[in-house]
C-alpha cells in the first residue's frame, strides 16, 4: 500500500530534478501485519527492503536516498516530520490506508498527525490506486475563499504547474440561500431576501476576486482559469474536481485540531473524503 506513493513522487522529482528519500521507521512494538500486509519490524530488514525499491526507483537514472530510523520508536508521525526536517525535505508523500481512505488518514492516523508536526507540505494519495497510470496532471485545483490565508495554495500549485505542465483552476464556492453554513441559517430564514442580495453581491467579488488572481498567474506564463460555484462547499468542490477531472488539488489548511481547516466547518478535510484526485496539503502557518 505505500508504495502506492511512488509513481506520484518519482513523477515529481522527475519534473522538478528533486532526488527521492524513502524512509522506514521502525515502530516500537509493531504488529506482524497492517491492513493485511507484512509489516516491517526490523531495522536490517526495512533497510533490505529500502534497498530493493531504490534498485528498482534508480534504473532511470534517478537519485535516491535511503535512510532506516533502526531505534523503535512510538510516535511514527513525529519521527517522519523530524526526519524530513533534518534531510531538507521540501515535500512528504504518503499514501492512505484503509478502507476509510482520505478520512481514515485525516481523522486519526499518520498525515494528520505529521502534519501537526511540520510546516512541510503533504501530498497524499489513494492506496491501491494503479502505479501504471502516470501522474500527469492537466489541471491542478485550488480551492480558494477569497482569505490570504487561502492563497497560501497558490505558491505551491504554481510551482507544480510549471514542472508538470499543468494548468492551474481557482474555484470560489458561494453558498446559496439553502446552503450558508449554520451559524448563519437563523439570519438567512429571518431574512431571504437580503440574504439572497448578499450572497450575490459576494458572488460579483468572487469573480473580480479571481479575474485578479487568473491575471497574475497567466503573467508568469501558467495557463489559469477562475470558477465561482453556487452551494454546499465541499459537493460543489467534489463536483467541480469530478467535472474537470483535475489531477490535483492543492489546499490550504492548518495542522491543529484534527486537521482544521480554513473553512468551517472542515471543508478540506470532507473534501479529501470525496474526492479521488492526490491532495496536497499546504500548512497555514499563524502569525505568533
Amino acid at each position: 500500500m505505500a508504495e502506492s506513493a511512488l509513481p506520484i513522487a518519482t513523477r515529481i522529482a522527475d519534473a522538478c530534478g528533486a532526488s527521492i528519500t524513502l524512509l522506514h521507521i521502525v515502530e516500537r512494538g509493531a504488529p506482524a501485519q497492517v491492513h493485511g500486509e507484512r509489516h516491517l519490524k526490523g531495522a536490517s530488514e526495512a533497510s533490505t527492503y529500502l534497498a530493493e525499491v531504490a534498485r528498482k526507483l534508480a534504473a532511470k537514472g534517478r537519485q535516491i536516498e535511503l535512510h532506516t530510523h533502526e531505534v523503535p520508536v512510538g510516535n511514527v508521525a513525529e519521527s517522519i516530520a523530524t526526519h524530513a526536517e533534518e534531510h531538507n525535505i521540501d515535500l512528504i508523500v504518503l499514501c492512505t490506508h484503509g478502507a476509510g481512505g482520505m478520512r481514515d488518514v485525516i481523522w486519526g492516523s499518520i498525515a494528520q498527525q505529521v502534519l501537526q508536526h511540520t510546516t512541510l507540505p503533504i501530498l497524499l494519495t489513494r492506496a491501491g490506486d494503479t502505479s501504471s497510470v502516470p501522474f500527469t496532471p492537466r489541471t491542478i485545483m485550488v480551492p480558494l475563499d477569497a482569505t490570504a490565508a487561502a492563497e497560501a495554495a497558490i505558491g505551491p500549485a504554481l510551482g507544480l504547474a510549471r514542472c508538470l505542465g499543468s494548468a492551474m483552476r481557482l474555484v470560489v464556492v458561494v453558498a446559496t440561500p439553502e446552503t450558508v453554513p449554520g451559524q448563519w441559517r437563523p439570519t438567512a430564514t429571518m431574512l431571504p431576501t437580503v440574504t439572497r442580495e448578499l450572497l450575490d453581491v459576494q458572488e460579483e467579488q468572487a469573480v473580480a476576486y479571481l479575474d485578479r488572481l487568473v491575471g497574475e498567474i497567466r503573467s508568469t506564463g501558467i495557463k489559469a482559469s477562475g470558477e465561482v460555484r453556487r452551494g454546499d462547499a465541499v459537493t460543489e468542490l467534489a463536483n467541480d474536481t469530478g467535472e474537470h477531472a483535475d489531477g490535483l488539488v492543492v489546499v490550504a489548511t492548518h495542522g491543529r485540531a484534527g486537521l482544521q481547516a480554513i473553512w468551517s466547518p472542515s471543508v478540506a478535510a470532507r473534501l479529501l473524503a470525496r474526492t479521488r484526485a492526490p491532495v496536497l496539503l499546504v500548512r497555514i502557518v499563524d502569525a505568533d
